[in-house]
């Protein structure tokens, strides 16, 4: 059991307004967060797409005027002489390209202008073939600007990205070289919110240009290109980052070949939701702190009235007489402490009647111990009675049933010396007309029937008289175990053939067979005439009980080794019977039950049957049974029976 350790009260309701408090907060702050997380997430998710097509709309706006002033240039160079292009082009304002140059439509280069190169690099690049440029076969069959991916020019032999436009009708190219991070300003201001941070890639999927400069140190991040590349219809995707979770948008610029992303951290590394979750924790620990300061000074308000009525109640106990208690604010404190006022002078009236019947009470102990005397002298002699009678009913019971087998043996033996008798007189009247025949003379065929006649009548007075020697043998065995219960070394298998031989009389008038079924024939040290008994009990039980009369059946014995058991035998007597209910099953082996009282039953063959086996044999019984299916009753016996058992 259990032991539950008691706290006072005073502890016990402490805790029990921090851990209400707590909780609620708790409960409460878990709702918080559990609608506010949610809703800035949404939030944030919306700014993330809003931002995603406002970055799209500006660049491609900011590059739009990039566009238009290469144009320019284009227009202006493709209308100069061969001699003025390296010239005017060697001389540009102050602009936004790191390099521009001019290409004839057979591809070979006209002109070229580098920032911070020295210009004899320019002149060596005049007449440079280029004409399996990409940018530059793009540009010559279109009628747009073509934007390129970021790739090594061999011009400036910087990595970066470039726009090609056909600046004439006879195929003159001018591609411009600039850096898109230089030209545009990518950061924050393109959003309202200030945790946006954007990337853009190119079509391969390689960062162009990110606002956070980290990113920038890689030139490809496979989480942002995956979702930029799905391009969802939600345009919305999750990704984590350098251990750091994402929500993504993404936007294609069909005028660009580009991607452009949009993202924004989510769970504890948003700052509104991690702001958010450290103010619940904060104030959930502000509670506890406040909780534990407080808590301790309204449990002393609210015990203090409760002790002085356990006080109150505490000097009652121990005898003191104490004027009532003055009530105070606390309608069910008030209540207690009369109640307890009542119960002490309840307590009082019944001590003092209690006194009273005390001066009574030892005369009436004694008055009382003497009659459980008398009583328990009674019950000593009516119970030694019942237990002679008890053994004469088994004496009884024994005899009886030793006098039912000598009943049936004898009239077994009657059968084989009747037909030996029968069989002496044949011969002698034989033998009578035999001397005759010789007064008269003798013929041969006279001689061989007699003979033959002879040897038949001896052949069945022989087989009578053996078979009453077979039963008188093993009824006088049977006869002796039974009586002396002499301990001896036998074989199973013999004791159960002579109980099957001296029961056979009384079974010929019935339909019932017994079968036996050895497994393996041990030899017992044990007392033969309890074994016999117990296997003549169970077969009477199933006889008297299992089976209506004239109703066929079976009653088969088994014996083999037990193999949980080491040296020790197995016996079980079955039967196709009626079967037991389980409340007849549950007393069986009490003295004195019987399903048939009143019709020849005692009730004290199974009761037997169990003390012999238990006490005797050193052995267990069990039962069970089946209603309409039978009854197996199992014993378990030891080879060799205990030394201490006492004989009978």
């Amino acid at each position: 059991m259990k032991i539950i350790r008691p706290y006072h009260f005073r502890t016990w309701l402490i805790s029990l307004l921090v851990v209400t408090s707590l909780f609620t907060f708790l409960v409460v702050g878990t709702i918080i967060l559990l609608v506010k997380i949610p809703q800035i997430r949404q939030t944030h998710q919306t700014a993330v797409v809003q931002a995603a097509n406002e970055i799209t709309n500006r660049i491609e706006t900011v590059l739009n005027f990039v566009e238009s002033d290469l144009e320019l240039v284009g227009h202006a160079l493709a209308h100069m002489p061969e001699r003025d292009l390296q010239s005017a082009i060697s001389h540009p304002q102050k602009g936004r390209f790191d390099a521009f140059y001019l290409i004839h439509g057979n591809g070979q280069l006209a002109a070229a202008y580098i920032r911070n190169a020295d210009p004899e690099r320019w002149q060596e690049l005049t007449g440079l073939d280029l004409s399996r440029n990409i940018l530059f076969q793009e540009a010559i069959i279109s009628n747009r600007a073509i934007w390129s991916d970021r790739y090594l020019s061999v011009i400036s032999g910087q990595v970066t990205e470039a726009v090609a436009i056909r600046a004439s009708e006879n195929g003159d190219v001018i591609i411009g070289e600039l850096s898109i991070r230089q030209q545009i300003n990518l950061d924050n201001s393109f959003a309202s919110n200030r945790s946006i941070s954007f990337s853009i890639l190119d079509s391969n999927g390689e960062i162009i240009a990110d606002s956070d400069p980290e990113m920038m140190r890689q030139t490809f991040m496979p989480q942002i290109n995956q979702i930029a590349q799905t391009r969802n219809s939600a345009g919305l995707g999750h990704a984590v980052i350098n251990d750091v979770a994402y929500d993504i948008a993404s936007n294609y610029s069909d005028i660009l070949g580009w991607y452009f992303t949009a993202r924004v951290t989510t769970g504890l590394h948003n700052p509104e939701i991690r702001s958010l979750t450290e103010i619940v924790v904060a104030c959930f620990g502000g509670s506890l702190i406040i909780g534990l300061i407080m808590v301790p000074f309204w449990a002393h308000v609210m015990v203090s009235p409760l002790r002085g009525i356990v006080e109150h109640a505490s000097r009652t106990a121990r005898g003191e007489t104490l004027a009532p208690r003055k009530s105070g604010s606390v309608q069910e404190f008030n209540r207690l402490s009369s109640d307890l006022d009542r119960l002490a002078l309840a307590v009082h009236i019944r001590q003092q009647e209690l006194a009273r019947l005390n001066d009574s009470l030892e005369q009436r102990v004694c008055e009382r111990t003497a009659e459980l005397e008398h009583i328990n002298t009674e019950l000593s002699s009516t119970l030694q009675a019942l237990s002679l009678t008890q053994d004469e009913l088994i004496q009884s019971e024994k005899m009886a049933a030793l006098g039912r087998l000598v009943a049936g043996i004898a009239h077994e033996l009657n059968t084989p010396l009747g037909n030996g008798r029968m069989a002496v007189t044949t011969l002698a009247d034989q033998n009578t007309t035999f001397a005759k025949t010789l007064e008269t003379g003798l013929r041969k065929s006279d001689l061989t029937d007699y003979i033959a006649q002879v040897q038949t009548l001896t052949t069945m007075i022989e087989r009578n008289i053996m078979r009453a020697g077979d039963l008188v043998s093993s009824f006088k065995q049977v006869a002796v175990d039974r009586t002396s219960s002499h301990r001896r070394r036998f074989s199973i298998t013999e004791v159960i053939d002579e109980i099957i031989l001296t029961l056979t009389p009384s079974l010929k008038n019935q339909p019932v067979s017994i079968e036996k079924h050895i497994e393996a024939d041990v030899t017992l040290d044990s007392f033969p005439g309890e074994f016999g008994q117990i296997i003549t009990n169970l077969i009477d039980n199933a006889l008297v009980h299992a089976f209506d009369p004239d109703q066929n059946g079976t009653i088969a014995i088994h014996v083999s080794r037990d193999v949980l058991r080491e040296n020790s035998v197995i016996l079980e007597v079955r039967d196709n019977g009626k079967g037991m209910t389980s409340d007849v099953l549950d007393h069986i082996f009490d003295p004195f039950f019987t399903s048939r009282m009143g019709t020849g039953g005692t009730g004290l063959g199974l009761s037997i049957t169990s003390n012999a086996v238990n006490s005797l044999l050193g052995g267990a019984i069990s039962a069970t049974s089946t209603p309409g299916e039978g009854t197996c009753f199992r014993i378990i016996c030891p080879i060799i029976a205990p030394e201490n058992t006492p004989a009978t």
